[in-house]
């Protein structure tokens, strides 16, 4: 009897991993060139930004300010396009109000603007940034931005 009840306790955890979201960590930040330029694909903006509303399940994605723009263009407050279903289960970058990030935004409909998951997110932190701006069209003040800006820090209010 014990043996069953641990065998059923080893599939469900077998399927509870299997739904969760995996992602190969990354080398050093100038082996990540090539990934950075495959996750700039359709990015317009890469922002500072503030959460000033949380994710709610079927309604809206969050709100944010833009405090500071890296690259490209975008307006002072946006919305996140997000699933009905949105988790980081699913590789979903959650945001929680007064959270500030690093985004990589790339327009949606409506004119919300999606932004990367959780698998592209070490592109935007502070060791990773300067290779970021550069693939972006930086060139010769990327790695001062990025240490200025503070890289991807997530500091909850």
């Amino acid at each position: 009897m014990r043996t069953i009840v641990l065998g059923l306790m080893l599939l469900a955890g077998v399927e509870g991993a299997a739904l969760a979201c995996s992602c190969i960590p990354p080398g050093a930040p100038e082996q990540s060139r090539g990934f950075a330029r495959e996750a700039l694909q359709g990015v317009t903006a890469i922002v500072e930004a503030e959460a000033i509303s949380d994710y709610r399940p079927g309604g809206p994605g969050e709100e944010v300010r833009v405090l500071r723009t890296l690259f490209g263009s975008a307006p002072p407050t946006i919305r996140l396009e997000r699933s009905e279903h949105a988790s980081s289960a699913s590789c979903d970058l959650l945001l929680g109000k007064g959270e500030r990030k690093v985004l990589m935004l790339t327009p949606a409909e409506g004119g919300t603007y999606r932004m990367q998951s959780l698998c592209s997110d070490y592109l935007t932190s502070e060791r990773y940034l300067p290779i970021l701006l550069e693939e972006a069209g930086w060139t010769s003040k990327a790695g001062e931005r990025a240490e200025r800006c503070g890289g991807g820090i997530s500091a909850p209010a």
